[in-house]
């Protein structure tokens, strides 16, 4: 037992161990948030692109390049890994909200279709919910183009933690398809702009179509619910500039920051129709630019990118009669290039931290080289009473293993701390300072993501272990090789 005493006193005695201690510790930690955070970035972002594009994408050639439908979605169910269709049509437009005029995204989506292939019914604030955030956040709405208004927009990290603690409730379920239709029904609309709107109810009879906004919309005061919009874009066919005006009936929260603040959901008959205002009366108007296609997960493991390129070469060979130019993607390869740049980015932002582990172990090295030094005397006496060579290794061993062990343990404790509150820790330094360290704009995430991956928490304990073990065993060695009559007559 004296190897494990005379250890602990040694690190005890010594401030260098106690810095050995630290480095190390805030090292594991910081080691931990960086992956845990950029692990979560990497799994939120892929859940983002599964949950808006579905498993596989159909596209055409051409701004509207799917016609017949019917048919062609008889093809695709052919295959039995396939499990819902939904078409869908985007088109680049400019709104006109008060006196401003904002660039979004025109989507066209079937409300009932989109939710059979993609996450678009959690995704949908239900009117309760997006009336408790707004009567919290903004009290009185007013859109920023308004000259007369003087209300500003609502602080948006405060806003989206109170959305975000609202909507991730185990208990919250999906919107049901009745609850879907209801954004885009007579009824509602006409409810919806008697409330908010109730100047402009004599003016529409019949309102407008409905059209969902993301929340970021909202809350940045861009536009408001039982607000008529202008919507332009170009035709596909002649370029020429096509108008139309939709009425704000609900609200979309995907956590996609682009799509949440730049992208307008309209049904997507209502903008087939648009778009196909300047097709002659011979040709085919049920046209839509692509399919989202959800598979069985029962029999396809879509987080295999094997399975799901199996999934597409069946689903390709199944519309090899339809003759026309169709290009089948599974959600991957639709932002292939930024998941690989995010995989690369996690991999060089961990090995750029590493380093800070192997400055511990060259502090662990430097601490205990001057232990051996100042504790000669010591070691001689324990040789010259026996102590057998790997007595007095293990001595030193075991303090490099107990400062890097000790402060591995502690580090991923405080990481682990750290950043399953980190989403806290940014708002409060957002109120105090103003500064907000993770914008929305640029991430495109409404929140911090974090997640541990075991093989993460594995890269964070192992290293710093192995690092300490190594930095040890050159003093270990070097310590009972040093002559017993010497070594107590060295002072």
């Amino acid at each position: 037992m004296y190897n494990y005493f005379l250890s602990l006193r040694y690190f005890r005695s010594r401030f260098l161990a106690l810095a050995a201690f630290l480095a190390t510790m805030f090292g594991v930690a910081m080691l931990l948030i960086v992956q845990s955070v950029m692990g979560g970035y990497m799994s939120q972002l892929q859940e983002n692109i599964r949950g808006q594009e579905a498993h596989l994408r159909i596209l055409g050639s051409g701004p509207l390049g799917i016609k017949g439908f019917t048919d062609l979605e008889k093809s695709i169910k052919t295959v039995p890994e396939v499990r819902e269709t939904a078409p869908y049509i985007e088109r680049l437009a400019v709104y006109r909200s008060g006196v401003s005029i904002k660039p979004a995204m025109l989507a066209g989506v079937d409300p009932v279709r989109q939710a059979g292939v993609s996450d678009f019914a959690s995704y949908m604030l239900r009117p309760e919910e997006l009336g408790l955030l707004l009567d919290k956040h903004l009290p009185t709405q007013a859109p920023s183009g308004d000259e007369d208004s003087g209300a500003k927009a609502a602080s948006i990290p405060a806003a989206m933690s109170y959305l975000h603690s609202m909507v991730s409730r185990e208990d919250r379920a999906p919107l049901s398809a009745s609850e879907l239709q209801k954004f885009f029904g007579l009824k509602w609309r006409r409810e919806i702009l008697q409330r908010h709107n109730p100047l402009l109810a004599a003016e529409f009879p019949v309102p407008p179509a409905g059209l969902i906004v993301g929340v970021q919309s909202i809350l940045e005061r861009r536009v408001m619910l039982g607000q008529v919009l202008t919507v332009i874009t170009l035709s596909p066919d002649s370029g020429r500039e096509i108008s139309e005006r939709f009425l704000v009936t609900g609200a979309i929260n995907s956590g996609d920051f682009q799509l949440d603040s730049g992208t307008l959901f309209a049904d997507v008959q209502k903008v087939r129709n648009l778009l196909n205002r300047d097709l002659g009366k011979l040709q085919n108007p049920y046209r839509y630019q692509g399919i989202r296609i959800a598979l069985d997960e029962e029999r396809v493991d879509v987080t295999s990118p094997a399975a799901l390129e199996k999934a597409r070469d069946q689903v390709e060979l199944a519309l090899i009669g339809s003759r026309l130019p169709l290009v089948v993607e599974t959600w991957r390869s639709i932002r292939a290039n930024l998941l690989k740049a995010v995989s690369i980015e996690k991999l060089l932002v961990y090995f750029i931290v590493l380093i800070l582990i192997v400055f511990t172990g060259s502090m662990i090295l430097l601490m205990l080289t001057l232990t051996v030094i100042e504790k000669t005397k010591d070691v001689g006496v324990l040789m010259s009473l026996g102590a057998p060579p790997w007595g007095v290794t293990n001595i030193f061993l075991f303090n490099g293993l107990l400062i890097s062990m000790l402060g591995t343990g502690m580090g991923l404790g405080l990481g682990y701390a750290f950043s399953s509150n980190i989403n806290e820790i940014h708002d409060l330094i957002y109120a105090v300072s103003g500064v907000e360290l993770f914008p929305a704009e640029i991430y495109q995430m409404d929140r911090i993501p974090v997640h541990f991956y075991p093989d993460d928490i594995l890269w964070c304990t192992l290293p710093p272990v192995i690092v300490g073990l190594l930095a040890s065993l050159v003093p270990a060695t070097w310590a009972p090789r040093r002559d017993p009559i010497g070594s107590i007559q060295y002072e």
